[in-house]
């Protein structure tokens, strides 16, 4: 195994960047031992460009070809390709050949890459459309050496990321749904002839790096490699992930190929899935001199940093669609809660400075926790967390992350009698709403957005009086509305105490096409909706938009 070791040696500069995302804290408090070695880090942009010059290059290189190279194991046959990219193929060589190039051809395109310290990189130049023919192949050679990957198609490729409500499998998912529910994905309905690649990475596949320190596996490095979505492929995969796969596959009639990156880690605090910048900068963990390691906090919280230097970080070049998290059931405490809108949006800002070369900003769509309900009987007590106040303040996102959405869930889970409601089998409701936005953000299906989803906040304006605000909302098609056709709105909080996040009850009624007042008898230090673990919609919670879909939870601050 492979490995290379990185470190912020550069605090101030990444400090400058990262503090544009939202997260500026004091990098002494998880600060690397003096013996690691490390790289610069990746320049983040603090506002990512939508369009990148052409790049690459197709002509030959006056150059000898390399005797021998290896191509990344991101790369196999079955894979998808982002379409609209400018395509990056890359992988290693000996030392021996710097100076030398590889070359590769795809779908009539042409380049040839220098290897440098050991490394190449191919850039595509052209940037192609989406194509679900099958019998494309990507050939990368020199003239004596050549790795051809065949059956690749081009399309959407997604990185499904999260702990265990992400690795819910269909399995799972099956066990509680008809076999033959076709609309549901059900056992005996999967369509292996829809263009679905799938590219599982998981907790339970360790590798042999040492996990929370600043090591990064350079590789894929736990034998995983793409897949046609069949059922003994699709299995033990996300159900979220094949799902909004699915749904997008079937909107699109096939036309646009949806590869799926699952990369989850079963219990995980947002600690364990930041890389070693923003791990540094927001400071999600701390170096423990006795366990020769970083520790990060939360729910079964210990190593720091290790799913993205162990999963992520190998796919940092791979050109995607975007992002499906759904993580932070165990960052649930007021600390981690009062941390995760700045540390999310600061992860999520340096993805896109490394993924993508054209659409640097590349959509961001977070899960909405669903309502969960305490069992108290038995072993089944673990089941439940107050998922209440992260699940409102993650709705803040929208306001710090350009082109983030919600996938709202408020109205997909209502069994009080189920014993783990912590995972529940709502994932067809969550991947379908992600699917439909995710086609409305693409102008694809002919979804809109007031279609996809509900009202989602965009901003707080509060009275000269503290006592009163007014929240504005977009997403709200012909006007919002309540589930009982009043004006008075349930499930609005009122924040009396930002520090310690302590909510009080409030009146809520709609104002205006867009608009919610909030009358206090206290001083507001912020507004929450949905900010109660149990709260489901129409009964608890009853804000819509005209067309019936629930509104986003939220917590803004004053």
């Amino acid at each position: 195994m492979k490995k290379m070791k990185r470190k912020l040696v550069a605090f101030l500069m990444a400090g400058v960047m990262l503090a544009a995302a939202g997260c500026a804290g004091t990098p002494g408090q998880g600060s690397t031992p003096e013996a690691t070695q490390a790289a610069a880090p990746t320049e983040i942009p603090t506002e990512a460009p939508t369009e990148a010059p052409e790049t690459g290059i197709d002509e030959p290189l006056a150059l000898d070809y390399a005797a021998d190279f290896t191509v990344s194991k991101v790369f196999s046959k079955n894979m998808v390709l982002q379409r609209g990219e400018h395509i990056r193929v890359w992988g290693w060589a000996d030392e021996s050949e710097n100076g030398k190039k590889v070359s590769g051809e795809f779908m009539g395109m042409f380049t040839e890459a220098e290897i440098k310290d050991g490394e190449w990189v191919l850039t595509f130049k052209k940037k192609l459309e989406a194509n679900a023919n099958e019998g494309n192949s990507l050939r990368i050679y020199t003239d004596t050496k050549e790795e051809v990957f065949e059956d690749v198609l081009v399309g959407d490729v997604y990185m499904v990321i999260g702990q265990s409500n992400c690795a819910y499998s269909m399995a799972n998912h099956w066990s509680a749904t008809d076999k033959n529910d076709a609309e549901k994905f059900g056992q005996k309905t999967i369509d292996k002839e829809l263009p679905i690649r799938l590219h599982y990475n998981t907790l339970g596949a360790p590798t042999k790096l040492k996990r929370g320190t600043a090591d990064v596996n350079r590789d894929v490095a736990n034998k995983a490699s793409w897949k046609k979505a069949s059922s003994s492929s699709v299995g033990q995969f996300s159900a979220l992930g094949y799902m909004f796969a699915g749904v997008y596959v079937r909107a699109t009639g096939g036309s646009v190929p949806v590869g799926v990156i699952e990369i989850d880690g079963n219990g995980q605090p947002i600690g364990a899935f930041v890389p070693n910048e923003v791990a540094e900068q927001c400071g999600t963990d701390t170096w423990n001199e006795k366990k020769g390691y970083y520790v990060t906090t939360g729910v079964n919280a210990n190593w720091g940093r290790y799913m993205y230097n162990e999963y992520m970080y190998p796919f940092e070049r791979f050109a995607m669609a975007g992002v499906v998290w759904y993580q932070g059931e165990s960052d649930f405490s007021t600390e981690l809660t009062q941390k995760y809108v700045d540390t999310f949006t600061a992860l999520m800002t340096y993805m896109r400075g490394t993924h993508n070369l054209v659409r640097k900003d590349f959509p961001v769509y977070f899960i909405e926790f669903p309502s969960i309900y305490q069992n108290t009987t038995g072993a089944a007590q673990w089941a439940f967390m107050d998922t209440g106040k992260i699940r409102a303040r993650m709705g803040a996102i929208v306001t710090t992350l350009s082109n983030s959405y919600q996938i709202v869930s408020s109205d997909a889970w209502a069994d009080k009698t189920y014993w783990n409601s912590l995972h529940p089998d709502c994932k067809y409701e969550q991947a379908l709403r992600g699917a439909n936005i995710a086609l409305a953000v693409n102008g694809e299906g002919g979804m809109t957005m007031e279609k996809a989803t509900g009202p989602v906040v965009e901003s707080v304006e509060y009275g000269k009086d503290g006592k009163t605000a007014v929240v504005k909302f977009k997403n709200v098609g012909e006007g919002l509305k309540t589930t009982d056709g009043g004006d008075t709105v349930k499930g609005f909080l009122g924040v009396s105490n930002a520090a310690s996040i302590r909510l009080e009850n409030v009146t809520a009624k709609i104002t205006g096409k867009d608009t919610v007042e909030i009358t206090a008898g206290f001083d507001l230090q912020g507004v929450a909706y949905n900010a109660v673990a149990e709260n489901y919609f129409g009964a608890e919670i009853n804000l819509a938009n005209s067309e019936g879909s629930p509104a986003g939870a939220f917590m803004l601050y004053k």
